[in-house]
């Protein structure tokens, strides 16, 4: 075969190779989103209870009530011989029982359940005898519950037919889930508004830009327009290598250096706290901003800045007035791309901002994020496949993945808007 065969051949076996990791790349992809998608489908349309079954039934036979419950000639009303109890994700109780079968014929049912905490009872108090069910509303969703039912007659009261303890199933709408301001997955009633770990992620994103783009944009100036080529080639490596720094170190750093100098000037400053985590991570997004920023900044052409000296400007006013203009949309997309990075942060804040899930704009308090959530319940005991807390690892993933969508889009549409083309 011939050297151009050969070459031929060459590029390919190069042509396929990058086809097939661009295909594993986006199949990838499409099947990260697709889960997502599926499994935070299933948090809105499911129902959810962990171990205690929403339905049962309850028979005086295997209480071993039936035989001695009732001795001959008892003026006592008969146990109930059966009873059956169903719960719904529409916070009711639905219970049914027979008539007892033993004593004396009833008079009237007397229905209790435990624990009576927010319960309507109404249906289910002064049963008359011809009536044999009766509904509970206002149960707790997930809550646990037990129910007795005894039967009634002119001297009092029978034997009492208890279930088991069941649990209400609970189903997550996906309008509360966007409107509600309580965000709570361990104790019962649940809630799932997101809105406490939305503004928790933004607040800190914000806060670590404020930080970041003031420092990174100076840092971008210094080096495209005054550094020395010797002095940029070693401080621009050495600024990179905090991207390269492990974010758990990141996080330890905030916790036991940032939050200490913090709480030494207020003491309003909680242990684990917002402003701290933002502080540290803003440090950690400025090697990100000066990097593509100065790179925007090296790209516009020495012909603008020559020809702004040329009218007498100074070095301040060409890197203010000109440079910076001209690379507006690549300096633009670094931040944005610096806030993409901020919101998805997970070490950090799960280290430094604690896990308050309460709705808050105070960076001095204690607040979770999506990714401090997620990682919080992923490295816990309530991570139970088929539990709404598990189903809502993925409703708040999904989440997280259309808001960097978002701000990526976002980053793109600015580059094409505002983008200089020089010749």
């Amino acid at each position: 075969m011939t050297a151009s065969g050969n070459k031929y051949l060459l590029e390919r076996i190069v042509k396929w190779v990058l086809f097939l990791l661009a295909t594993v790349s986006v199949l990838t992809t499409v099947g990260i989103v697709s889960v997502l998608l599926f499994e935070g489908i299933q948090f809105f349309t499911s129902d959810f209870y962990q171990e205690k079954r929403s339905e049962l039934h309850a028979t005086s036979e295997a209480d071993g009530l039936v035989g001695g419950a009732v001795p001959p000639g008892s003026l006592a009303p008969g146990i109930i011989p059966s009873a059956s109890v169903r719960s719904t994700s529409d916070a009711l109780i639905y219970i049914d029982w027979e008539k007892p079968t033993f004593g004396q014929s009833p008079t009237g049912y007397d229905v209790s359940i435990v624990p009576n905490l927010g319960l309507n009872l109404a249906n289910c108090s002064n049963i008359p005898a011809e009536r044999t069910s009766c509904v509970i509303s206002g149960a707790g969703l997930g809550r646990s519950y037990k129910v007795s039912i005894s039967a009634l007659s002119g001297v009092g009261k029978g034997v009492a037919l208890e279930t088991e303890s069941f649990q209400v199933p609970e189903k997550v709408r996906w309008q509360r889930y966007f409107t509600d301001t309580k965000w709570r997955t361990l104790l019962v009633p649940r809630s799932y508004g997101v809105w406490p770990l939305l503004v928790g992620t933004m607040m800190i994103a914000v806060l670590a830009m404020l930080v970041a783009v003031p420092i990174g944009l100076l840092s971008a100036i210094f080096l495209s327009e005054y550094a020395h080529p010797r002095l940029r080639a070693i401080t621009k490596p050495i600024l990179e290598v905090l991207a390269g720094v492990p974010t758990v170190v990141y996080g330890f750093f905030a916790l036991f250096f940032i939050t200490p100098l913090l709480r030494g000037i207020s003491d309003e400053v909680g242990i684990f706290n917002a402003l701290s985590a933002a502080i540290v991570m803003g440090i950690m997004i400025v090697p990100m901003v000066s990097s593509l920023s100065e790179d925007a900044m090296r790209a516009v052409p020495i012909s603008l800045r020559e020809g702004a000296y040329a009218l007498g400007a100074t070095k301040v006013e060409v890197a203010t007035k000109v440079v910076v203009p001209a690379a507006l949309s690549g300096i633009v997309a670094a931040f944005i791309l610096g806030m993409s990075r901020a919101v998805g942060e997970t070490m950090i804040v799960f280290i430094a901002a604690g896990q308050n899930e309460k709705l808050t704009f105070n960076p001095l308090d204690p607040v979770n994020t999506m990714t401090g959530f997620m990682a919080t319940t992923n490295f816990s005991d309530n991570a139970i496949p088929g539990t709404a807390q598990f189903q809502a690892l993925f409703a708040v993933g999904i989440t997280l993945f259309v808001l960097t969508l978002l701000m990526n889009l976002l980053s793109q549409f600015v580059v094409a808007r505002f983008r200089e083309v020089y010749e």
